[in-house]
C-alpha cells in the first residue's frame, strides 16, 4: 500500500499537470529494480464511495491489504489531509462548498490515465486500475470495478482481487522477474477469472435454486 500525498510543501498539487504520473512511474521503476513489486495497482475512488475511505482509515483493514500485497503488488491511493477540501475551495472563490467537493484524484485522475494509457473506457468508481511498468513507462493495464457498498463486503472484495493477483505472481520464478509483459498477462488472466467467478456467484444467488439447477441440467 503506497499513499500518495495530494498536498506538497503545504500546497495542493494539481493532479492534472502530470506530476502524479511521474511520481508513480518513478516509484514503480524503483520497486521493480529492488524486487519490491512485480506489478502495480491504483485504487480509484471519490467522495461518493465512503466505504473505501473507511477501509483506508481503518488500521486493521489497511494492514491486511498491505500484508496481502506484500512484495508482489504496489497498490497506490491518493491520500488527502482533512483540511484540504475547505482550504482549496476557500482559496478558489471564497465560497465554502465542502459537502459537494469530490476528492481531487478521483475525476482529476482521468486525464492523466487517458493521456498515458490511451484509456477510452468509462471509469465507474470505485475501481482498481491494475497496470504494468517497463523501463519507467506504463505499458499495460486493465480496470476492475468494485461493486460492494457495505464496508466489510467492500474490503473482502478488494482483498480477494489483490490476493488472486498475488497468487498468480507468486508462481513467477526469480529468473523471470524481468519479463514484465508475461508477468502482467498472468495477473490479468487470474484477476479477470476471479471477477467472472464472483459475478456468476452473485447472479446465482438471485435465482431460485431449483430453477437454476434445472437450467444447468437442461430441464428448464
Amino acid at each position: 500500500m503506497v499513499p500518495i500525498q495530494a498536498i506538497r510543501n503545504g500546497k495542493v498539487v494539481d493532479l492534472r499537470t502530470g506530476d502524479l504520473y511521474s511520481d508513480i512511474a518513478q516509484i514503480c521503476q524503483e520497486h521493480r529494480l529492488t524486487h519490491r513489486a512485480l506489478a502495480f495497482g491504483l485504487l480509484l475512488f471519490n467522495l461518493k464511495n465512503p466505504q473505501i475511505y473507511k477501509i483506508l482509515n481503518d488500521k486493521a483493514y489497511w494492514t491486511a491489504l498491505d500484508v496481502t500485497s506484500g512484495n508482489y503488488i504496489s497498490l497506490f491511493y491518493v491520500k488527502q489531509q482533512d483540511n484540504y477540501f475547505g482550504q482549496d475551495l476557500i482559496e478558489s472563490d471564497r465560497v465554502e462548498r465542502r459537502g459537494l467537493h469530490e476528492l481531487q484524484g478521483g475525476p482529476d485522475l482521468v486525464p492523466i490515465i487517458k493521456n498515458h494509457l490511451n484509456l477510452d473506457e468509462k471509469i465507474n468508481y470505485p475501481a482498481v486500475l491494475f497496470f504494468q511498468v517497463h523501463e519507467g513507462l506504463m505499458t499495460d493495464y486493465f480496470l476492475v470495478s468494485l461493486d460492494e457498498r457495505n464496508v466489510e463486503d467492500s474490503f473482502w472484495e478488494l482483498q480477494t482481487y489483490i490476493q488472486k493477483a498475488v497468487d498468480e505472481l507468486e508462481a513467477v520464478k526469480k529468473e523471470n522477474f524481468g519479463n514484465s509483459r508475461e508477468i502482467f498477462e498472468l495477473l490479468k488472466s487470474g484477476v479477470k477469472y476471479q471477477r467472472l467467478k464472483r459475478k456468476i456467484f452473485k447472479t446465482t444467488q438471485k435465482f431460485p435454486v431449483q430453477l437454476f439447477l434445472g437450467w444447468l441440467t437442461g430441464k428448464v
